[in-house]
């Protein structure tokens, strides 16, 4: 039995689009977020209502808040998608 070059190329060629997409797929930074949720402090406060905080992702640890009216070292409960750079506040 003989196999010819372009079915073994299609072969290689078909297993690693397989594995590749695979390894994407089981990947925690793949297509979908990863949403944080943890308490912090604010560390700085703007007149415009937003505010900056400091998080533990790896990625981008200073996430904006907006509507947050409070005062700097006032701990908040936020929720973010790891690598983004805006949180959200938890009641």
């Amino acid at each position: 039995m003989e196999i010819s070059y372009r079915t073994l190329a299609l072969f290689i060629g078909a297993l690693a689009a397989a594995i590749l997409g695979i390894w994407i797929g089981l990947s925690p930074t793949g297509v979908v977020p990863v949403t944080v949720t943890e308490e912090v402090m604010v560390t700085h406060a703007f007149g415009d209502g937003s505010c900056i905080v400091d998080t533990t992702d790896t990625v981008l640890s200073a996430k904006t808040v907006k509507n947050c009216n409070l005062k700097e070292g006032t701990k908040i409960k936020v929720s973010y998608e790891k690598g983004s750079s805006e949180a959200r506040i938890i009641p």
